[in-house]
Formats: structure tokens, C-alpha cells, sequence
């Protein structure tokens, strides 16, 4: 066993460092988005514990490096909603590939749903620390603890560094490119939540507007509709495979649908005006008193029932259901009282949310920050994807980040030397859920060869995850994967326009 000496790293204290050797292991329990469990790996597993001078947390990283066969490279990983990564359920996968691999708790825990043991100081006052830790400071460490064990345990440095992450873990590689650009070769973001001050609220906007219209649809009801869009559009890219590929140039309206008859539990249901007023706003997003926008809204023929949720009492009641990252937010960090009721929440309360976690949050958890020169002049290359039907984080905000990021940085042609964005048409959030449309195969091999090897990726092979195993190909914006005749399970059956 080697002996691993890093405590002049950086100004944090290690409490301790055990290291043992594990052969054989495997995970079984794995994430939604691993098809197969992770077997038969033989590693190094050390865990180190750390501390800022002031800080009342400890943090915990945890870092796995091959007993054969390490690429020579480094992958650190992110984490989901409130935690800041996953330890063993992204290190296997790392591990398996050849990777040395990190992961870190931020000395916040694992507490997946709520912020709730480390958002607020006793005295009730939010603990700008631990969110610090959160937004993107346990990133920085992360990356560093996880380097230096690599160079000493194989006595020579790795030749490339890469950031893997999807939702908070996309929102981590964006605060690794816009604040630590010197870390990482390659960054890989899937569904970034970025603008983090502004959507979380957002996502809070179709539970205002059930609570202030009175008007709770069901799932069913919501199904309708999505089903309504994709019937009404799904053919505008020439092919009918229950997929909207430019949601953008969808016109679908839900009042159009006021009237109709839907199935639901053996009943018939009529679609009423206030039902498809409901879900019209949650499309829109959220506007401010003028009625101009203030945040976009779901994608039509994007799953409904996740913001739009509902719930039944015992005595057949329905009302709404938030989000918890929304409420939570909301509950903590704005209101500063879990026992907020987000429930009366009005309008003029929301919009006063909203600038609120702007005006107070932007600057430490936006991670919005358009300017990547940095990142850039260190040779760093992004690779972002995000799926259209994403019925949590609104795809409309990346794109938007996209765009601002193109006029800072000179235009489109050279933001694309170092930047590139995919958007999947039909996919969900981080493609983990029911996705219908087809999901990037393997972006971070893009990467890869991109950092590596100097191709850029003009499109990502896609595959849907269901019978099918129908073939795809997700093309680098702004182009769109479109169909030109021929097998439409086939990928040679479209190309980028």
C-alpha cells in the first residue's frame, strides 16, 4: 500500500485517509441511466476527508484508481438535485473504462430531496458557506485531491482531466469551465442546470397557476395534451415516429383541444377551457406584470405531470404537488422556513420569488456567466447536450446560454472551436426516464476524441432505448437531424441541416 501525502495542496485540512485495496467488487444497485450493473473491478478506494479553516462541515472525496489498467486519464464525476455527487454508482462505470475517478459530498451529505441539514445556520440565517460548497467550490476541490492521488499512487501525472455530469452535475462542469478553467481538458454537461437562480423558481410557476386558477388536472388530462402536440406536429420533420424535433416551430395550442373527450380511468373526461388554460401558461412560462416573459416553459409534447403534478387525498381531493427542488428552494434559501406553505403562493408573491433568488443567489449558483475565454485560451473544450422534451430543466435556458455565449465570444463559428451544443429531440431529463425520442450513445466518447484527437463533432449517434433500438443522429446546434427518405429506424436515413 502506497503512501499518499496531499496536505499542502491547498488551505483545507484532512482529518483522515483510509486506503484500502478492493478486488473483485461490484455494484449492483445502479442509476437510471446505467443499463447494467458494474462487476469484477479491482481498485485503490481512498476516501479523504476535508475542511476549510471557518467552515463547520467536513467534506468527503472519494477517489478509485485502477490496479490495472489505468488509461492514463482522470474523470471526476458530478452529482443530482441537492447532492453533489454519487460516489459508487458513477466511480464503478469511471473505474471499468480505466479511468481514476473522484467524487465528492461537499460536506453536505447525501440527502438527494432536500438542502434542509445544511441550508440554514441556527440562527435561521442561510449558510452562504455550504452553498458555496454546493455551487461550485467542492468542484475546485474535488478535481485537485483527485489529480494529486492519481500522480502519486502512478507516479506520473494524468495526460488528460475530464468533468462528467448531467442536471447538478452539468451545472458543476459549468462552474469548473467559468471559475476554474485550468482544471479540466474536457467538460461534458448534459442538462446544465445553469441559471439556476432563475429556473428553480420557474419550475415553481404551473403549481401558482393551479393554486390561483383553482384547476388541478390529472395525469391523465396531461397526457392528453402532450399526446395532442406530438399528434399535431410530429410529422413536420417528415416522418411519423411520435417525436416533435423542432419544438420551436410547433404551433400547438392547447385551447384547441377544449371540448374533446379523453379516456381517463374508465371515464370520460371533457377537456375544459380552465384545464387547457393551465397547461397553455405552463408552456409559456412564467410572465411578469406587462405579460412579458420572465423565464421560459416546458417544450411542447414534453411530459407535463412532473411541474404540472398533482395529487389525491383520501376523500378524492386533488390539489398540487411541487417539484421538491423548486420547493425546497423556495422554502430555505427564500422564505428561510421549512414550513413555508408554497401553496399560497400568488402572483405578485411569485414574482417577488423570483427576483428575489435572482438578485440574492445569482452571482454564487447562476453559473451563467457567458464569458469562457479562460476556459478557451487553456485549450478547453465543452460539450453540452440537453434533451428537448427535459421536462424539469428548461431546455429554452441552455439555449439561451448558447446564443449569449456566441456574442460574447465573437460568433458562432468560433465559439464552436471550443464549445458545442446538442439537442435531442423526444429525449427527457438526462434521458433517465420514459424517453421516447433517442438518446445520445456516448457524448463523452465525443469528447474524448474531440480533446484528444482534435475532431469536432458535428453529431452524436442516438439510439432509442426501447424495442426499436431504432438509430439516430443528434446534430450540433443550431443544424437539426432531418429525414431524407428511406428506413427512419436507420441513421443513414437523416442528416444534419
Amino acid at each position: 500500500m502506497k503512501s499518499i501525502i496531499i496536505s499542502s495542496l491547498f488551505s483545507a485540512a484532512l482529518a483522515a485517509m483510509p486506503m484500502p485495496h478492493r478486488t473483485n467488487c461490484s455494484h449492483l444497485t445502479t442509476p437510471p441511466f446505467l443499463l447494467s450493473p458494474v462487476q469484477n473491478l479491482d481498485i485503490c478506494d481512498v476516501t479523504v476527508f476535508l475542511t476549510h479553516s471557518g467552515a463547520q462541515n467536513q467534506a468527503t472525496v472519494k477517489v478509485w484508481l485502477p490496479l490495472q489498467d489505468w488509461n492514463g486519464r482522470f474523470q471526476a464525476n458530478g452529482g443530482s438535485a441537492y447532492v453533489t455527487g454519487e460516489f459508487d454508482l458513477t466511480l464503478g462505470p469511471t473505474v471499468k473504462d480505466g479511468y481514476s475517478a473522484a467524487s465528492t459530498d461537499a460536506g453536505l451529505g447525501f440527502n438527494f430531496t432536500s438542502p434542509g441539514s445544511w441550508a440554514l445556520n441556527a440562527d435561521g440565517s442561510v449558510n452562504f458557506d455550504a452553498l458555496a460548497d454546493f455551487s461550485y467550490r467542492s468542484v475546485h476541490d474535488m478535481a485537485i485531491v483527485g489529480k494529486e492521488l492519481t500522480r502519486q499512487f502512478y507516479g506520473t501525472r494524468p495526460e488528460y482531466s475530464y468533468w462528467n455530469g448531467c442536471s447538478t452535475g452539468g451545472r458543476q462542469g459549468m462552474a469548473a469551465a467559468q471559475r476554474y478553467p485550468e482544471l479540466f481538458d474536457g467538460i461534458l454537461a448534459g442538462a446544465p442546470a445553469i441559471n439556476w437562480a432563475k429556473y428553480v423558481v420557474a419550475e415553481q410557476w404551473p403549481q401558482v397557476v393551479m393554486h390561483q386558477d383553482q384547476t388541478f388536472p390529472s395525469t391523465c388530462e396531461l397526457n392528453f395534451f402532450s399526446d395532442a402536440a406530438i399528434k399535431e406536429c410530429d410529422e413536420m420533420d417528415g416522418v411519423k415516429d411520435g417525436i416533435i424535433t423542432d419544438p420551436g416551430k410547433c404551433s400547438y395550442d392547447p385551447l384547441k383541444s377544449v371540448g374533446q373527450v379523453v379516456q381517463c380511468n374508465g371515464q370520460n373526461i371533457i377537456i375544459t377551457n380552465s384545464t387547457a388554460t393551465v397547461v397553455k401558461k405552463a408552456l409559456q412560462g412564467p410572465l411578469d406584470h406587462t405579460g412579458q416573459p420572465l423565464w421560459y416553459g416546458l417544450n411542447v409534447g414534453a411530459s407535463l405531470d412532473s411541474l404540472v403534478n398533482t395529487t389525491t387525498d383520501a376523500n378524492g381531493t386533488r390539489t398540487g404537488y411541487p417539484f421538491f427542488v423548486n420547493d425546497q428552494w423556495i422554502k430555505y434559501f427564500l422564505a428561510r422556513d421549512p414550513d413555508y406553505n408554497t401553496e399560497q403562493i400568488d402572483y405578485g408573491t411569485f414574482f417577488d420569488l423570483f427576483w428575489q433568488s435572482y438578485t440574492e443567489y445569482d452571482g454564487i449558483i447562476g453559473i451563467d456567466d457567458a464569458d469562457l475565454s479562460s476556459f478557451h485560451h487553456q485549450g478547453g473544450k465543452l460539450l453540452m447536450w440537453h434533451g428537448l422534451s427535459d421536462q424539469l430543466i428548461f431546455p429554452g435556458g441552455t439555449i439561451d446560454y448558447r446564443e449569449r455565449v456566441e456574442h460574447r465570444m465573437g460568433g458562432a463559428k468560433k465559439t464552436n472551436d471550443f464549445f458545442r451544443l446538442f439537442l435531442a429531440p423526444g429525449v427527457d431529463h438526462c434521458g433517465a426516464g420514459t424517453t421516447i425520442g433517442a438518446t445520445p450513445d456516448d457524448p463523452f466518447k465525443a469528447l474524448v476524441n474531440w480533446v484528444e484527437h482534435g475532431e469536432a463533432p458535428d453529431l452524436i449517434s442516438a439510439t432509442v432505448n426501447d424495442a426499436t433500438k431504432a438509430e439516430r443522429i443528434v446534430c450540433a446546434y443550431p443544424q437539426i437531424a432531418t429525414y431524407q427518405g428511406g428506413d427512419p429506424k436507420c441513421a443513414a436515413s437523416f442528416r444534419c441541416v
